[in-house]
């Protein structure tokens, strides 16, 4: 018996990866509505929605780009999921539910924080030389300008606000054509903060003194004949504000976000929704183990 080989079976990523995001979703999910988790004919369902989100999950954690392979990559892991068309379809129903898993893991996790910084980033759905040709979402997205980037796309433009843990607290979607400013009140209504740095695209004296009167401190860079308003125009919080950038340039590293190769937008909005739920449960896991909240791994 000693001369026999021995064999030492190799762990599953995969499997390992989706057991990992069913534990720390599976109490979240229990303590949401009735009428979200029993919906009409749920005990006939095969695959639970749990099991869904993690492995959506997982896909965002182990970078794939693709969601037909990774659906292949699933089955041949011996994971049961649905066939492909269903399980697509399942994803994109549980867009509300990841939402309010997000919130939960929020409330749980989250503590006081110093300040929250928001900002936008661009979704292109084809190229702005193709624009006039597209057809992908004709009706809702449009030809928008990205100062940062100083390049025209053709898509959405993904407005979020993230604290300086590095949590993104809330988002909301609009198309590319939308002035940055006319989202701020209804993201900041959802995470309030005393505290908020914006760039140069956030720029109004006007909405600096509506957000005064809520009590939250706006700042924006000031240009070269503001300086004498009193504001302080620190390169401290310049170099803070650019946290947002770092964060969504990791979530386009591991969730590809900035090119979604999607056709329709509850697609677009459930891949969003669990790449946010994503970051919830990532950034908590760095805080925990003593390091940032924008590292990935």
């Amino acid at each position: 018996m000693q001369g026999h080989l021995k064999t030492i079976p190799k762990t599953n990523l995969i499997q390992a990866t989706v057991r990992k995001f069913v534990k720390i979703v599976t109490p979240i999910y229990q303590l949401l509505p009735k009428h979200f988790r029993l919906r009409q004919n749920y005990r006939q369902l095969k695959v639970s929605d749990i099991t869904i989100i993690a492995c959506m999950l997982a896909r965002i954690d182990l970078r794939d780009p693709s969601e037909t392979h990774f659906h292949h990559i699933l089955m041949a892991s011996g994971i049961v999921v649905p066939e492909r068309s269903r399980y697509n379809r399942r994803c994109r129903n549980l867009f509300q539910i990841m939402k309010m898993i997000r919130q939960y893991l929020l409330k749980r996790y989250r503590h006081d924080c110093t300040y929250e910084i928001i900002d936008s980033a661009p979704i292109t759905l084809v190229s702005a030389r193709r624009s006039n040709q597209a057809k992908v979402l004709r009706a809702i997205a449009c030809k928008g300008y990205n100062a940062t980037k100083q390049l025209y796309y053709y898509g959405f433009k993904l407005h979020a606000v993230m604290d300086n843990a590095g949590y993104f607290v809330s988002w909301e979607l609009t198309p590319a054509n939308i002035d940055d400013r006319k989202s701020v009140e209804e993201l900041l209504r959802e995470a309030p903060a005393h505290q908020v740095l914006a760039d140069g695209g956030y720029l109004s004296r006007t909405l600096q003194k509506r957000l005064k009167s809520q009590e939250i401190n706006f700042w924006f860079p000031l240009r070269k004949n503001m300086r004498k308003s009193g504001q302080v125009n620190s390169a401290f919080l310049k170099n803070q504000r650019r946290h947002i950038e770092t964060g969504f340039n990791n979530l386009n590293i591991v969730g590809h976000f900035e090119h979604p190769r999607t056709r329709t937008l509850i697609g677009l909005g459930s891949r969003l929704a669990a790449l946010f739920l994503w970051n919830v449960i990532k950034v908590h896991s760095n805080l925990i183990q003593g390091k940032s909240g924008l590292r990935i791994d």
